[in-house]
């Protein structure tokens, strides 16, 4: 839906807001440096990136920046969505700016925050690539600032997780992340806006709050300033800049006491990290994992297990990550590979929690994240129209971690649809499933060992999805050789 307040003239608006706003400091000073570049502006056509990209465009002249807009269409909600696409492909005209657009996936059925996020951004790196953007634009504004904290509060992280979404952020291999308005607040950009006669769309998805961020912008956070007698926003985004300048702090001590850890040498001495406070053990141990592409297979538990093992007298150790094991011996912490044609057939098992993947043994990936069901999903999932051997969907009884391991003698299982519990070691067998791959399959369970699902089944009846199921966890199974 497009919220409209008459005629609006883009150029002018941009022009008038150069005097009453400025661009975020750090921002500021990078783009200062970079005259010339090309920047991808992130616009999803609401108000936030309406005001984003009115905002640079009011500096591109000075600052010598070629602005390129980027939409992503999610085609969630049918005609509205393509009216959005449509919106934003107006409005870059109306600057005369190149607008690329992309569309989700059909193989993409439901809607969940994780994958929303994901998509766009693939989408995003992929096109700025393709026009040779040196920097990606966003339009987080300062109230994200205090959403963002509270949800990572929640599960759990450091100053690093804490000083997010940063004004700048850089990749190795992606372009740099900018966002301008990170000290504008939601309030003053909407009545610039307003105030103008601007146009921008509103999501009807973002008054839903059985999602999680919306719940936060609209109950828990009025209560927090009713409560407080003051924004909570400001003092949030002042906390952000403070955890900002520790991270970064703590970074470049590791940095220094670890070299070899970030360099990605292939083995590290025991004895330096058993030295260092864990707050630099820990930041370490993330850098040289991400070098050598395992940071995303190691979760927060996984990773205190490590800590706690390098610090131990334990003379040796072993640690499944992604296709490979981390090992520790007495002297030495090193990577030992695996690939699918030689990976073992057991795995020690793994902890994961809702909106996390994780890499098996064999190559295969497995995740699972909180999903929201429409009437289209639930039926589909109801009339058995889900591919068992990649998908499950499951009701959620509580918010816990999922045990990821290998079938162990005694397992049983009651799939959906089956007369009664039986050993899944027979439930392989009447499936004829051959005796390798079985044991390489990742046996799902909760934290108790109930089991709930196997790839190639129908998820646990206790499980089971109903017609008034409107959240659930959705689990995926992507094998080695998959596409």
């Amino acid at each position: 839906m497009t919220q409209q307040a008459g005629r609006f003239n883009l150029l002018n608006f941009a022009v008038e807001l150069r005097h009453s706003f400025e661009l975020e400091a750090e921002v500021a000073a990078t783009l200062r440096s970079a005259q010339g570049s090309r920047i991808l502006v992130a616009c999803s056509g609401g108000a936030d990136s309406v005001f984003l990209l009115c905002l640079l465009a009011s500096y591109s002249r000075a600052f010598g920046l070629e602005l390129i807009v980027a939409h992503y269409n999610h085609c969630w909600r049918g005609n509205d969505s393509d009216a959005d696409a449509e919106f934003v492909a107006v409005l870059a005209q109306q600057f005369s700016f190149l607008c690329v657009v992309g569309v989700r996936p059909q193989d993409q059925p439901a809607f969940t925050e994780t994958s929303a996020r994901e998509l766009r951004l693939d989408f995003l790196r992929h096109a700025a690539r393709e026009q040779k953007c040196n920097f990606i634009a966003f339009g987080h504004q300062l109230d994200d600032i205090l959403e963002t904290q509270l949800q990572r509060i929640a599960r759990g992280c450091g100053s690093e997780g804490l000083a997010a979404p940063k004004p700048v952020a850089r990749f190795e291999q992606h372009p740099i992340h900018i966002r301008p308005l990170l000290h504008v607040g939601a309030r003053d950009l909407r009545l610039a806006l307003a105030t103008c006669g601007a146009a921008w769309c509103e999501d009807a998805s973002n008054s839903d709050v059985s999602i999680a961020r919306n719940a936060l912008r609209h109950k828990v956070i009025p209560e927090l300033i009713e409560s407080l007698d003051r924004d909570p926003a400001v003092g949030a985004a002042r906390s952000r800049y403070l955890l900002a300048e520790d991270a970064a702090a703590l970074d470049q001590l590791a940095r220094q006491q670890m070299a070899a850890a970030y360099a990605g040498d292939p083995r590290l001495d025991r004895a330096e990290p058993r030295q260092l406070p864990n707050a630099l053990l820990r930041r370490a141990l993330s850098a040289w994992l991400n070098r050598h592409q395992l940071i995303k297979s190691v979760g927060a538990s996984a990773m205190d297990l490590l800590l706690r093992a390098i610090c131990a007298a334990q003379a040796q150790y072993r640690m499944s990550a992604g296709d490979a094991y981390i090992m520790l011996d007495s002297q030495q912490l090193w990577l030992e590979r695996t690939d699918a044609s030689s990976a073992p057939f057991y795995f020690e098992p793994i902890l994961l929690k809702p909106d996390a993947t994780v890499v098996l043994p064999s190559g295969s990936k497995l995740k699972i994240e909180q999903v929201y069901l429409d009437d289209l999903t639930c039926g589909q999932i109801l009339r058995g129209e889900v591919d068992c051997l990649r998908s499950a969907y499951i009701v959620s009884h509580e918010s816990s971690y999922y045990k990821i391991r290998s079938c162990q003698p005694g397992d049983r299982f009651t799939p959906i649809g089956a007369p009664g519990s039986k050993k899944l070691k027979d439930w392989f067998i009447d499936r004829k499933i051959p005796h390798r791959e079985r044991k390489q399959l990742p046996v799902v369970t909760t934290q108790a060992g109930e089991v709930i699902w196997v790839p190639g089944f129908a998820p646990a009846n206790s499980r089971k999805i109903s017609l008034n199921t409107n959240s659930a966890l959705r689990l995926t199974y992507q094998m080695s050789h998959s596409p």
